[in-house]
């Protein structure tokens, strides 16, 4: 393969029926039953004019940040948070951008405090049956109904490159729309034994991602070498479902990166809500 790599995503498996992901600060645990599978995964640099929020549900954008630290949480609520606002305000032609929200992520042995470790399953963050309810409560005008809502993720490895552990995206246009089932998401202090977690009464309260199948005919895009002047800005979800509404997405090990030199994975994903009135 000339333009890419093949490396092992993590899919759900087909029987898996209890998905859930417990979240604690510096870690997380899943309940949910994985089906592991090689595929190939393309290097999109050289099509990057193919791709479009609209299109395939992701685009790379650049943008010199003027954060001096992105490990900084305060830098991160100020300097960053009206950055990354206005950045998916033009970029998407929105009338108002509010924020939904921070993470930081390492691939690195040692996890500081605050971090987490990437995302190590094909996901969208918010499944499609809870979107709604959540763009509702945050909208900023209260009683206004919107025309269009959106739910964007603004990732950037914040690591020198080439990163052990890069994003990969799943393109829009090789996904059918009623593939994916809720994974649950769960934040707690301190995490499960695997061997006893409790029992849920009501799973449709909690919030939940959706994870997927494997399908032949999935095709997964990566950009190499990310800079910190590159961010990736990708759909979780778009009220608008005539055009590409989401981008499942998960972290995956290059299996060349320790031959270049490779470095870990650092990055920061600020979430944000896109509204048209």
């Amino acid at each position: 393969m000339d333009d890419g790599v093949f490396a092992t995503l993590n899919y759900v498996a087909p029987a898996s029926a209890r998905n859930r992901l417990y979240v604690a600060p510096g870690g997380h645990m899943t309940t949910t039953r994985y089906a592991p599978a090689t595929v190939p995964i393309h290097d999109a640099r050289p099509h990057v004019a193919d791709f479009g929020l609209d299109r395939s549900g992701f685009t790379l954008l650049r943008h010199a940040s003027a954060v001096s630290d992105f490990r900084d949480p305060a830098q991160l609520d100020g300097v960053y948070a009206a950055e990354v606002t206005e950045l998916v305000k033009r970029a998407t032609g929105a009338d108002e951008v509010v924020s939904a929200g921070w993470v930081l992520r390492t691939s690195a042995e040692e996890i500081p405090e605050g971090v987490q470790p990437p995302a190590p399953d094909v996901h969208v963050d918010v499944h499609p049956g809870r979107a709604d309810a959540r763009m509702d409560a945050s909208s900023p005008r209260p009683g206004q109904p919107y025309k269009r809502a959106i739910l964007t993720s603004l990732w950037r490895a914040i690591s020198p490159p080439p990163q052990d552990t890069p994003l990969a995206l799943l393109d829009y246009r090789s996904v059918d729309d009623g593939e994916g089932v809720p994974n649950l998401l769960i934040f707690t202090e301190t995490l499960p034994s695997p061997d006893d977690v409790p029992d849920i009464p009501d799973p449709d309260s909690h919030p939940a991602g959706s994870v997927f199948e494997h399908r032949p005919g999935h095709r997964w895009w990566y950009f190499p070498a990310m800079s910190p002047d590159e961010a990736l800005l990708f759909k979780l979800h778009d009220s608008d479902h005539s055009v590409a509404w989401r981008a499942p997405h998960t972290a995956f090990r290059d299996p060349g990166a320790a031959a270049r030199g490779a470095h870990p994975r650092e990055s920061v994903e600020f979430r944000t809500i896109a509204y048209f009135f």
